[in-house]
């Protein structure tokens, strides 16, 4: 399992006069539409299957109410392949990119006594 941190992180915006201002940038939101993206932006052409397992993870992360989720190697081996396929990125995404490529590694413990908690009522 892969860890990635789903936490809105303020950028700089320049404003029309010139001056600027920080803004929270909506991690969960942008990865959704990277995943989800086609056209000139990325090289990424999802064929049926392809588009509803990308909206199935990209669900499950802008549903999310924690700051963090675990996500199973091969879901983040799907957003990474759709991170390198996007074009266009730019200074407010260096951090999310850097979240999504050094997700940390999680070892996940099986809970037994929920196991055994359904095994006792389904019995």
């Amino acid at each position: 399992m892969r860890k990635i941190n789903l936490e809105s992180y303020d950028v700089k915006i320049l404003n029309i006069d010139g001056s600027e201002r920080m803004l929270p940038y909506n991690v969960r939101t942008s990865i959704e539409g990277i995943m989800l993206a086609t056209g000139p932006a990325t090289s990424q052409r999802l064929n049926m299957s392809d588009l509803l397992k990308n909206a199935r993870i990209a669900q499950r992360i802008t549903d999310c109410k924690e700051d963090e989720i675990l996500i199973e190697e091969g879901d983040c081996t799907r957003i990474k392949k759709s991170f390198e396929a996007f074009s266009g990125f730019g200074r407010q995404e260096v951090e999310m990119c850097r979240r999504i490529t050094e997700a940390k590694t999680v070892k996940v413990k099986e809970d037994k006594k929920e196991d055994e908690k359904e095994t006792t009522e389904k019995a």
